[in-house]
């Protein structure tokens, strides 16, 4: 999904005047961020997943579209969560549906008791695609992309000013970020590298609200402490560490 380019007007009514930000660390060179092709994780990593699911007789499969690996799922953490959504949105018994989670890959012992298999653990069951597949569901990446801020510090974001959702954009081809915090509208730079992404000095416009200000400034303190990001389906994850501290959601560009 790509953001459309729009024309941006930082300057807002009669007076306005940049707000610098505290400045990130410097991160490493910009790159692209496209997320790489998964190699088989070692069993105790947690990675967010995508792939094809079916449930029939009591089990589990999960194929994943970045390898084509076949895993059975394991009963157990978040699993029913999977099963409750799959079963609500299936079309027939069996029939596999797009998913997305987070899981981890451990070796269990085989129901024959003969050896050990690989099994995927889900932690955190996400969403189905009804409708998708691994071929035609849509490549969402960092950049050009239109994201939509839903939560921060796992708070809701409501939406701002005129009606409309804070959001962020990353333009590869400036390596320039911008956006809405919920009042003023906000730019500046920053870096990726991998699953790296640091922001530099952002600056914004000064235009005062009647309410949501402290909001505002608590989107701009949580955007310079980002140390990487994780694309989840069509969700943008961002961490500061290994804490999350925010959730976007890829959007269609507003008219």
């Amino acid at each position: 999904m790509k953001g459309i380019a729009i024309t941006r007007t930082l300057v807002v009514g009669t007076v306005a005047l940049a707000l610098m930000l505290p400045a990130c660390k410097t991160g490493k060179d910009t790159a692209t961020a496209v997320e790489p092709a998964r190699a088989q994780p070692a069993p105790s990593g947690t990675m967010s997943l995508q792939g094809m699911y079916s449930y029939m007789a009591d089990a589990g499969l999960f194929v994943d579209c970045s390898t084509g690996e076949r895993w059975p799922v394991a009963a157990e953490l978040d699993n029913a969560a999977l099963e409750r959504a799959y079963l609500d949105a299936r079309t027939e018994p069996g029939a596999p549906l797009l998913v997305t989670l987070e899981g981890r890959l451990e070796k269990r012992p085989e129901v024959d008791g003969r050896g050990k298999e690989t099994m995927l653990i889900v932690e955190r069951f996400v969403r189905v695609w009804p409708g998708e597949t691994c071929q035609s569901a849509s490549i969402v990446t960092l950049e050009d992309t239109y994201w939509a801020f839903l939560e921060i510090h796992g708070k809701p974001v409501p939406v701002g000013a005129d009606g409309k959702k804070p959001y962020l954009e990353l333009n590869s081809k400036k390596a320039s970020a911008y956006g809405f915090g919920g009042c003023n509208r906000f730019f500046g730079s920053y870096r990726t590298a991998g699953q790296d992404l640091e922001f530099g000095a952002l600056g914004a416009t000064r235009m005062a609200c009647p309410e949501g200000m402290d909001r505002e400034q608590e989107l701009f303190r949580m955007l310079g402490t980002v140390t990487r990001y994780a694309i989840d389906g069509s969700e943008l994850l961002l961490f500061s560490g290994e804490k999350l501290v925010a959730r976007l959601g890829a959007r269609a560009m507003p008219e």
